[in-house]
């Protein structure tokens, strides 16, 4: 027969351990939003914290260029990973809200999980997904939905019943993760001297970052290899650029151009002590290409 104190011991480590899993899982924002919508992020989070009180929420960002599926796929792609296994992500950059389109629920093969809209937000994660669900069951949902904030009568709650270990196949069916939609972001490569490719994302300081992956200094699928002061030329918009790659920026001379691996592994267009983006007239979707001398 088992004591009333081992009961006592069992429901006490018990306990803890739920307090443990809970304190180690997040919930994390992507919105569009921007500072005049932060009523819009208090009550998301109101949602949930209705739904889930203990809840960890955390907001990567809400300065996306309004209706920017480019940039908001790039800033969930370079964010994720350094997130706890278990996180959960929300991404509000919806310029579809109302119409046909469907919100999706991915689960990883690492154990994160992605809701959002399906517009190709989700192009940099949906290859290690290995579920993916339409949200459809409304009983899941904040009532009455508005046709113009899916962020808060959808995908909030879900991710807070999520958070409260919910099983996402509860929100609707299940569906192949390789019919979602695609963005294009595929750069190219021509001849090993030439690459095209575009911008994803300009950050506060005017760096412009390609979609162009490097690897310590070689090329992602190319045989590619740049080294520290290689002179390269830069095309944007029909003029022509010339540059060095650089390892850092004050290996060359302040107001210069440079080239540099950015810290998550995409080729930066940048000035030294400038902003590149101003310079160069850059915004993101721009097509650029880089030629190697």
């Amino acid at each position: 027969m088992i004591s009333i104190k081992l009961i006592l011991n069992l429901r006490k480590n018990n306990t803890k351990n739920i307090m443990k899993e809970y304190k180690n899982r997040i919930i994390a924002l992507i919105t569009d939003f921007g500072i005049k919508g932060t009523h819009y992020i208090a009550s998301m989070k109101a949602i949930i914290f209705k739904i889930c009180p203990m809840a960890n929420i955390i907001d990567i960002s809400h300065s996306i260029t309004p209706f920017s599926i480019i940039e908001a796929s790039y800033i969930l792609k370079t964010s994720y990973s350094y997130f706890p296994k278990g996180s959960i992500f929300i991404i509000v950059v919806d310029p579809g809200v109302g119409s046909k389109r469907d919100i999706l629920i991915l689960e990883t093969k690492d154990n994160y999980y992605f809701i959002g809209p399906d517009n190709g937000i989700f192009t940099h994660i949906s290859h290690s997904a290995i579920n993916c669900f339409i949200a459809k069951n409304k009983n899941y949902f904040n009532n009455p939905i508005s046709n113009t904030f899916h962020g808060r009568d959808i995908m909030a709650p879900l991710a807070a019943y999520l958070y409260n270990r919910i099983e996402p196949n509860e929100f609707g069916p299940k569906i192949n993760v390789n019919n979602i939609l695609q963005l294009t972001l595929d750069f190219k490569i021509i001849n090993n001297q030439e690459i095209e490719g575009i911008i994803q994302y300009i950050d506060t300081f005017g760096n412009a970052i390609t979609n162009i992956e490097i690897d310590n200094d070689h090329i992602v699928n190319s045989n590619i290899f740049l080294e520290n002061g290689q002179k390269l030329k830069l095309y944007i918009k029909n003029n022509e650029y010339a540059c060095n790659y650089s390892l850092y920026f004050e290996s060359i001379p302040k107001k210069s151009l440079l080239i540099i691996k950015g810290s998550t592994d995409y080729l930066e267009i940048s000035i030294n002590k400038g902003n590149a983006s101003d310079k160069l007239n850059i915004f993101t979707g721009d097509k650029i290409k880089i030629k190697f001398d």
